[in-house]
């Protein structure tokens, strides 16, 4: 694979957020028939990347990583055309290198992750609004797509809608196989190793030698009961499934509040957990927690609030800071979330479920993201 230093011009995150909106409703057009096909999403949200015109990547987000298998300094700088399946690879070059003059595209290509397993992907393609015209770039999303037409005795609506699920989560299940194959099964390996080390010195006589290597060991599983904690609260988190989206939204605003000393967060709720739809419930606390990671690092506040209430027939949510705003960060390769794909990937969650997202200016200064969803 070669690498080139992806350019970092002065986008805005209001233009990657009204790419995102106008590339998800070009993509609603492009597939008018559900019944036809689908789309199946990581539990952690849309796959995104920022790319040049030509298909060298800018910065891709957490899902796009995972789905890739390469962390995201290893993404930036390549070209998507070289992660294609050698059986594709003159067509996925065609794609991403075209200079086509719409401002939407959705075209399928045979990825390969890091592992060697192939990724039957549909690109959705939106071209970025920059200042700097002789560096235009690309929004894209990676999606699998789900040909129902293939599964066996599809009756009805009712019926193709269940098949479409089923085959969704066999698809997540792989994926989180593969994951905890990869990632966790490689840790338990080598502590394992470093454990059977330890105890061959032990008995060479070598005890200072081996309390170092436990040292190490103890390191390392740390970080492995971190990883799994990570990949369980990503599928469903914890305080969610036992308190209620209310109270895990309350405690998750206190942890973030003690971790910073100079910041205060403020949570005020007017509806009930019963009154909250189940499938948005997840999707609400990971908004709000991408919302507060974003502000700790980037937004240097002293103040949030977050608040989710209930207004008339909709459940409307804002989160509110008075740090230094979202237009003093420039889109950039050395971290996604710094170049706005988190923000890009809340819209997505907000918007994929028939809610509408915003984010503004504050009035007091700061930022202020807002999301509502129909009851």
């Amino acid at each position: 694979m070669h690498a080139i230093t992806p350019p970092e011009p002065p986008v805005r995150l209001r233009d990657l957020i009204d790419a995102m909106r106008k590339l998800g409703h070009a993509a609603r057009h492009a597939q008018p028939h559900a019944g036809h096909a689908a789309h199946v999403s990581d539990a952690r949200g849309a796959a995104l990347a920022v790319t040049t015109c030509d298909g060298a990547i800018v910065s891709v987000n957490r899902s796009a990583t995972v789905l890739f298998g390469y962390a995201n300094a290893e993404l930036a700088g390549k070209q998507l055309a070289d992660f294609a399946h050698d059986d594709d690879h003159a067509h996925a070059e065609h794609e991403f290198r075209s200079n086509a003059a719409e401002a939407f595209r959705s075209f399928d290509v045979t990825l390969v992750g890091r592992t060697g397993h192939r990724l039957f992907l549909r690109v959705f393609q939106q071209s970025i609004a920059t200042d700097a015209s002789n560096a235009p770039l690309r929004l894209l999303m990676f999606v699998e797509p789900l040909t129902l037409a293939n599964v066996n005795s599809i009756d009805g609506d009712t019926h193709a809608f269940t098949n479409w699920l089923f085959m969704g989560q066999q698809r997540e299940r792989e994926r989180l196989a593969a994951e905890l194959h990869d990632g966790m099964g490689q840790a338990l390996t080598l502590i394992k190793l470093m454990v059977e080390d330890a105890r061959m010195r032990l008995r060479a006589g070598h005890t200072d030698d081996a309390a170092q290597l436990l040292d190490s060991t103890v390191l390392q599983i740390r970080d492995t009961i971190g990883e799994m904690r990570q990949i369980c609260g990503e599928l469903r988190p914890l305080a969610l499934e036992r308190l209620g989206l209310p109270a895990a939204l309350s405690t998750l605003c206190r942890r973030v509040e003690k971790s910073v000393e100079t910041l205060r967060v403020a949570f005020a709720c007017g509806v009930e957990d019963g009154e909250i739809r189940d499938h948005l419930k997840a999707d609400i606390f990971r908004v709000v927690q991408e919302a507060l990671n974003n502000i700790v690092k980037h937004a240097d506040a002293s103040e949030v609030r977050v608040d989710l209430q209930r207004d008339g027939a909709y459940l409307r949510l804002s989160i509110h800071d008075n740090g230094s705003g979202y237009d003093h960060h420039p889109l950039n390769s050395n971290d996604a979330r710094t170049n706005g794909l988190g923000l890009i990937g809340m819209q997505h969650r907000v918007e994929a479920q028939g809610g509408v997202f915003a984010l503004n200016p504050g009035d007091d200064g700061g930022t202020e993201i807002t999301a509502h969803w129909r009851l």
